[in-house]
C-alpha cells in the first residue's frame, strides 16, 4: 500500500461551506496547506438575503481567486408569479457571468414550501423544468440538499450524530408531525429529478441524505450517472459506521464522491474582529487535518474525541475524492493559481 501524501502536498477542494466573511487570515491558511473552498449562496425563505449573499460570494471570488470559487442559488418565494422560471434563469445566467459554477437548491423544497394545491413543492415539480433543463445546457451542475438525515423523522435521540442540531433547530424536526412528507418520499422525487434530466449532473449534499444507507446511496449511484455527492457535515457520521465498509465503499465510488465540510461564517452587519478570525482559521484547520487523517490516515486514532479506525485511502482515491472530481465536474475549478 502507498502512503498517503502529507496533508500539505495534496490539493484539496471544500465544495460545499459558507465563508462569506473576508478574513486575510485564513486566506493564508488556505494558501499554506494548499486548500480551495466553494463557498455556496443560499437564501432559503429570506429573498432579502439572495443579492447580498450573492455580492459577498463574487466579492471573495474575485479578491482571492483561485482560493475561493462560489455556486449561486435563486429565489423561491416567487414561484407562484407569471414567468418565474425565465426570471430564474436571467438572474442565473448573470450569476454565472460573474463566475458562478454551480447552482444550490436547499432542503425548504420537500420539507417547507407548498404549491399553490397545498401539496408539498417536491425538487421533481415541473416548475423546475425549465430551470434544470438551462442548468444542463449550460453544463452547471445542481448542488441539492434535499430531505434531511432519517434521523428528523425519528425519536430526539442523545446518542445521534445530530442530536445538537435537531434540538436547535426543532422546525426541521418532523418526527411525531403530521402531514410532512416521509423521508423516502423526498428521496423518490429526487429519483424522478434525476430519472427526467439525465443531462443535468446532480450533486447531492451530504451524502444525499442517505449516510445511513450506503445500499440505497449506492442504489442510486448505479442508476443514475449523473448523481454525485459530498460529504459535507457527514465525516463525523461516516466515522461511527464499520471502517472496512466505508473504505470500501468510498473506493467502489471514487469517481462520484467529493469532499466539503459545510461550515457557516457569515458574520450579519459587521466584521469579525482579528482575534476571532485568528480562532476560526485555527478551528478549521484543525477541522481540515482531522478530516484528512480520517481519510488518508492509517490505524485507530482519536478524532474530535471519537476513536475512530482511519481508512488509509490509495493517494489515487484521495486525490479523487479531494480534488479530481471537483475539477472534473466544475470547470472554473481547472484554473489554476
Amino acid at each position: 500500500m502507498r502512503l498517503s501524501p502529507p496533508f500539505e502536498e495534496i490539493l484539496k477542494i471544500d465544495v460545499h461551506s459558507h465563508i462569506f466573511d473576508d478574513m486575510p487570515e485564513f486566506v493564508e491558511m488556505l494558501r499554506r496547506v494548499n486548500l480551495r473552498v466553494v463557498n455556496i449562496c443560499y437564501c432559503g425563505s429570506k429573498p432579502e438575503l439572495l443579492e447580498p449573499t450573492e455580492t459577498q460570494a463574487e466579492l471573495i471570488y474575485q479578491k482571492y481567486r483561485p482560493g475561493f470559487y462560489f455556486a449561486s442559488t435563486f429565489d423561491l418565494t416567487r414561484r407562484d408569479e407569471p414567468g418565474y422560471a425565465k426570471q430564474v434563469i436571467a438572474w442565473l445566467d448573470r450569476t454565472f457571468e460573474a463566475g458562478a459554477i454551480m447552482v444550490k437548491i436547499w432542503k425548504e423544497v420537500g420539507m417547507e414550501l407548498k404549491t399553490p394545491t397545498g401539496a408539498y413543492l417536491m425538487p421533481d415539480d415541473p416548475l423546475f423544468d425549465p430551470i434544470y433543463s438551462h442548468l444542463a445546457e449550460c453544463g452547471k451542475p445542481l448542488m441539492a440538499h434535499l430531505a434531511d438525515p432519517i434521523e428528523a423523522w425519528e425519536p430526539l435521540d442523545p446518542n445521534s450524530v445530530y442530536y445538537a442540531y435537531y434540538s436547535q433547530n426543532p422546525e426541521w424536526r418532523l418526527y411525531g408531525r403530521e402531514g410532512f412528507p416521509a423521508h423516502e418520499q423526498i428521496i423518490a422525487a429526487c429519483d424522478r429529478l434525476l430519472a427526467k434530466h439525465p443531462g443535468l449532473t446532480v450533486i447531492g449534499a451530504h451524502l444525499g441524505s442517505m449516510e445511513r444507507n450506503r445500499d440505497a446511496l449506492a442504489k442510486r449511484l448505479d442508476r443514475y450517472p449523473n448523481f454525485y455527492v459530498d460529504v459535507s457535515a457527514r465525516t463525523v457520521a461516516l466515522q461511527r459506521q464499520h471502517s472496512e465498509k466505508v473504505r470500501q465503499f468510498l473506493i467502489a465510488y471514487q469517481d462520484r464522491i467529493l469532499y466539503g465540510v459545510d461550515v457557516d461564517q457569515n458574520t450579519p452587519g459587521g466584521v469579525l474582529s482579528k482575534e476571532k478570525r485568528i480562532a476560526f482559521t485555527e478551528e478549521m484547520e484543525r477541522l481540515y487535518r482531522a478530516d484528512y487523517q480520517y481519510y488518508a490516515g492509517m490505524g485507530k486514532g482519536t478524532i474530535g474525541g471519537l476513536d475512530v479506525e482511519c481508512l488509509a485511502l490509495s493517494p489515487d482515491v484521495l486525490d479523487k475524492f479531494y480534488h479530481k472530481n471537483a475539477q472534473r465536474l466544475m470547470l472554473a475549478l481547472a484554473e489554476q493559481p
